[in-house]
């Protein structure tokens, strides 16, 4: 474990600070947490003012009665933008990949505990560090000399699920939304926490399932998927709000995002494809098209598109009218969409393999196949 700590020029006073169960009367925070987390290494981030400082020269002789490394990283003063890079790169460069650490920015100057929460965020994407927590000892809030200890780590989880979620509603990915669910029972249960949450796990194995069905373009049972989800995260609002505070809002954001494609008919599949298009899976919203046109014949013809051999049926149809149409005997915007729509998802879904040319303007075509598909009136 690491710990990364800044220290500053102030008069620093003894104060007994408090984190749960545990005590330490100390002048600086850092040495505290030498003493209940024992990590191996500590960097302590310093101006060259405070190197000169009688306060470094207090904390390092504290630091090394531990059998600790301990590293000083020189930084600017942070009076400019320029500066205030210098130190997050300085951060980021303390720091190795996978490196398990703890953030202490209580003796952090001006905009060194936003720089910190930043680096947090920053670290945690781009060296895959595991944050076990970002601290603060809160000196003025003391009463009666014991100083509160703040764990702030949930608060730099929050740029977690803002991320996660905007992955799920930009792509319909929800592997890093579930993951989050998943570890945030499984760390309750870790801590032997009273009444641990139980409906966190469903949520997540719930949003798996829609996010599988809409990757793979799953039409028929998407609806389905999503309306249980929904059903989920209702059943599990009392445990969200208590051990995932953040996920409340943005919750309601996948509800409202994802509601209008609950029902399994034609005009939710065409908002569907319009959906892939959106997000440019070009191959879902092509091979999604295909189908749509087959299941519109169906209705045409007033047979039930989910059997199967009443979409063999309406493909037959298709292609029949379609030759027919190649030699002037029919027009219909139906038939003049089913040639290049099976056309471009043939080109597409044999990945480009025994064709003469690639592929170009895939997305472009698509969308305007898709224009035209919209002006289609449901049977």
């Amino acid at each position: 474990m690491k710990l990364i700590t800044f220290l500053g020029t102030g008069r620093y006073q003894p104060v007994i600070y408090q984190w749960g169960e545990r005590q330490k009367e100390t002048k600086f925070f850092a040495e505290a947490l030498v003493e209940w987390l024992e990590p191996k290494t500590v960097c302590v981030m310093l101006t060259q003012g405070a190197r000169d400082s009688e306060n470094w020269d207090a904390l390092k002789a504290q630091l090394q009665q531990h059998s600790i490394e301990v590293h000083e990283v020189l930084i600017p003063d942070g009076k400019n933008e320029q500066e205030l890079w210098q130190i997050f790169q300085r951060v980021a460069d303390t720091v190795e990949i996978g490196d398990e650490l703890v953030f202490d920015i209580t003796h952090g100057f001006r905009s060194i505990p936003v720089l910190g929460l930043l680096a947090v965020a920053y670290l945690k994407q781009v060296k895959r560090v595991q944050i076990r927590h970002l601290l603060y000892g809160a000196y003025e809030a003391k009463e009666d000399n014991v100083a509160p200890v703040f764990d702030l780590t949930p608060f730099a989880e929050l740029l977690d699920w803002l991320t996660a979620v905007k992955m799920f509603i930009a792509t319909g990915n929800a592997s890093e939304l579930a993951d989050l669910l998943d570890e945030a029972q499984n760390n309750a249960y870790k801590r032997g926490l009273p009444e641990p949450p139980k409906a966190l796990k469903p949520i997540a194995r719930s949003l798996r399932s829609v996010s599988e069905s809409l990757m793979v373009c799953q039409a028929p049972y998407v609806g389905s998927e999503i309306r249980e989800l929904i059903t989920k995260i209702e059943q599990g609002e009392p445990e969200i709000h208590q051990w995932t505070q953040p996920l409340v809002p943005l919750l309601e954001t996948v509800k409202q995002t994802y509601a209008p494609y609950v029902p399994n008919d034609l005009e939710t599949h065409r908002k569907l494809i319009g959906w892939y298009l959106e997000r440019n899976h070009a191959m879902q919203a092509i091979t999604l098209m295909r189908e749509w046109l087959v299941s519109y014949q169906c209705r045409l013809e007033g047979k039930d598109p989910e059997l199967m051999r009443h979409r063999e049926a309406a493909e037959d149809t298709l292609n029949s009218l379609e030759r027919n149409t190649r030699s002037g005997q029919h027009r219909e915007e139906l038939v003049d969409l089913w040639g290049p729509v099976s056309n471009l998802r043939n080109r597409i879904a044999h990945c480009g393999c025994g064709r003469s040319e690639q592929v170009e303007g895939v997305l472009q075509q698509a969308s305007e196949l898709y224009q035209r598909l919209c002006r289609l009136p449901i049977p």
